[in-house]
């Protein structure tokens, strides 16, 4: 008797088939899971980012307000910072205007034009 094992052609091109379906469906599953997990890490570093902008431009204004307080010619320091645009912004802004219209107004960015009008609404309550 002879044990021969024989595989036709067509067999061959299912499993061929079969084998590259498998493979098409965890190679889709894998970038679809990278895809995601890549874009949260990419949001979080562009957060992380403005964040650490935003706390440093705070910081400058506080120095600024700090050496505006401690200042023996008042009017005329008080003077120069209205006639900038951040001093435009904060008048922009007790005024009521919204963040988009006080960066519009003064060229400041809108991370610098929402940094005032919240100073300016926290200032206020």
């Amino acid at each position: 008797m002879d044990a021969s094992f024989i595989i036709s052609w067509k067999e061959l091109l299912i499993a061929g088939i079969i084998v590259l379906a498998v493979y098409i469906a965890e190679l889709l599953l894998l970038m679809r899971s990278g895809k995601s997990i890549g874009l949260g890490f990419w949001r979080r570093r562009a957060e992380n980012r403005e964040l650490t902008e935003l706390r440093n431009k705070l910081a400058a204004l506080e120095i600024r307000l700090a050496q505006l307080e401690g200042s023996e010619d008042s009017a005329d320091t008080l003077g120069e910072i209205a006639s900038n645009s951040y001093g435009k912004a904060f008048s922009l802004a007790k005024q009521g205007m919204d963040v988009a219209q006080v960066a519009a107004n003064c060229g400041i960015s809108r991370s610098e034009a929402e940094l005032i009008v919240a100073m300016q609404r926290n200032h206020l309550h």
